[in-house]
């Protein structure tokens, strides 16, 4: 089986990661989809309850056939995507996994926890979001990881929440997800 999986904070999901979904449906038997409890290479603080993301990601992928795992979520501490694929290995044992991750992500791999040992276990799908990882990355030619050149949506949820002014009107966030926001009283909106 041909397992995509796609971790992140999700801090708002927005539209950008529903076009990764889009493009990696298509190309697997099945998507999981990790919100983490904090990543790594980011501050805890302005990070809202896994039980929020948890439930935005549900309304923007209301229609889609892909599985939310809060596997990450359960552990209250930083998540290290190794220990995910060491779960994933076990529950889906003989599967060809795909980690699913942005171009700006991928900059900082060698930093990441077991970085060798991810690459020895998974394929990478980099979306080149602003063409961030480029060729002059000596993990660019690594046959474990296929770029995604034609991937130019330029938004993070990072920019969403700094970006607080008309959230009604935000051409990132799904109608649904800005009222899930509003009603919750999230990024002090």
């Amino acid at each position: 089986m041909k397992i995509f999986f796609f971790g992140g904070t999700f801090n708002p999901p927005h539209l950008g990661h529903k076009m990764i979904v889009d493009k990696c449906i298509k190309m697997c038997d099945k998507l999981i989809l990790f919100p983490n409890f904090i990543s790594p290479d980011k501050n805890h603080l302005g990070v809202t309850k896994p039980i929020h993301r948890i439930e935005m990601l549900n309304i923007l992928f209301k229609n889609y056939t892909l599985e939310i795992d809060d596997f990450e979520t359960k552990f209250k501490t930083k998540s290290y995507t190794y220990n995910t694929i060491k779960y994933l290995k076990k529950k889906f044992a003989n599967s060809d996994l795909t980690m699913v991750v942005g171009g700006d992500h991928l900059l900082n791999f060698k930093n990441w926890y077991k970085s060798d040992e991810i690459l020895m276990n998974v394929n990478i799908l980099c979306f080149n979001r602003n063409k961030s990882f480029d060729q002059r990355n000596d993990l660019y030619q690594n046959k474990n990881i296929h770029i995604v050149e034609d991937f130019d949506y330029n938004i993070s949820s990072s920019e969403i929440r700094n970006n607080k002014l008309n959230i009604n009107k935000n051409k990132f966030l799904s109608k649904e997800i800005i009222e899930y926001i509003i009603k919750n009283k999230l990024y002090e909106y």
